[in-house]
């Protein structure tokens, strides 16, 4: 009876032992999408922007580009969700939805993202670029672009590309050809300081106002000018009611893509790699799209009736004295390390 007890108990302790072993091969078996390796595991990434999907415009076919990328290079195992038009919110939504992990990765400029990267305000610094090939060595030089980098991180963001693509450009009803020409001019200018005091030292009056009510303020003299890139003037009609267009070249505009930098750091590095590439690959393709389309849209906005004017050495001379009493407010505000990297990245793109 004693030794039937006993040969009990075994038997109770070897199919405990069985069932633990068949649990703990069953949670191995479990891991995310099926897999049994970090390098095999299969990611969703959004890819969010504020700006539209529809036409051809260098953004969204970049964004469309980037997705193909990535999902040939990987095979299928990241897959890119692309969301425009606002879908997942206005810029400063996506952005905060990107630092807090809901959304993988976010399209946008800079101006909207100063508030999370204070230092992203030297780029509010007017007449910095002489063109936009200056602007892209510059922004590319190793040294600069590492310190952007880490400033991005520091918001808990993985810069992936940055590039600029347009200028803003100003639209009047009346020739620009001298400086005495901006006093009194009343134009629409984004509710930035940094912008408002650049066009007041100009001898302009500066006005913010809601973008949707622009082209009716154009049409009805609320106000005499505004300054876009080509691409928003041609969307938006505002060859309707505007005369001039003047390549002031004021402040270029800056397209990046970040990523949650948790999310990035997580990943395999043959997902990083296949992602970096990718951004490479889509930010050449941006830029030479864009300057092809520049070209495009300045030709088919002077077909519409504009008069294309080029401001003279004089005049750019003079503007730019203008820019150097916002450069130095940006200093005030962000201190001149950053200032001084972005000058020292131009001075030698230049040569």
């Amino acid at each position: 009876m004693k030794k039937m007890r006993i040969f009990a108990l075994f038997l109770v302790i070897v199919l405990v032992a069985s069932a633990l072993a068949g649990c703990s091969s069953q949670s191995t078996s479990q891991t995310p999408q099926g897999s049994s390796t970090a390098e095999e595991k299969e990611y969703t990434l959004q890819l969010a922007g504020a700006y539209p999907s529809t036409g051809d415009t260098p953004r969204a076919l970049a964004t469309k580009k980037i997705k193909e990328l990535i999902e040939t290079k990987s095979n299928g195992k990241i897959k890119v969700e692309v969301y425009l038009d606002n879908q997942l919110g206005g810029d400063r939504e996506i952005l905060e939805g990107c630092q807090a992990g809901n959304i993988a990765m976010v399209s946008q400029t800079t101006a909207p993202q100063v508030g999370f990267v204070p230092e992203l305000a030297v780029f509010d610094i007017p007449m910095l670029f002489e063109n936009l090939d200056v602007a892209r060595k510059a922004l590319s030089e190793p040294s600069f672009r590492e310190k952007l980098a880490q400033r991005y991180e520091k918001a808990g963001l993985k810069l992936l590309l940055f590039e600029p693509i347009y200028y803003r450009e100003t639209t009047t009803n009346k020739p620009i050809n001298k400086l005495e020409d901006f006093k009194g001019l009343k134009i629409r200018t984004m509710e930035n300081k940094y912008h408002l005091a650049f066009w007041k030292a100009l001898g302009a009056n500066p006005t913010p106002l809601n973008f949707s009510e622009l082209y009716v303020a154009l049409q009805q003299g609320i106000v005499d000018a505004q300054e876009n890139p080509y691409e928003i003037v041609w969307a938006s009609k505002f060859y309707e009611v505007q005369k001039y267009l003047i390549n002031t070249h004021h402040i270029a505009f800056i397209l990046s893509i970040v990523m949650n930098k948790d999310l990035y750091d997580g990943m395999p590095d043959r997902y990083k790699q296949i992602i970096n590439e990718s951004m490479k690959e889509a930010a050449d393709y941006l830029f030479e799209r864009a300057k092809a389309q520049n070209d495009q849209m300045l030709a088919a906005l002077k077909e519409k009736g504009m008069t294309i004017i080029d401001p003279t050495p004089e005049l750019r001379a003079e503007m730019q004295k203008a820019a150097a009493g916002v450069e130095q407010m940006v200093r005030q505000d962000v201190g001149n390390e950053v200032v001084d990297e972005l000058m020292r990245a131009i001075e030698a793109a230049k040569k």
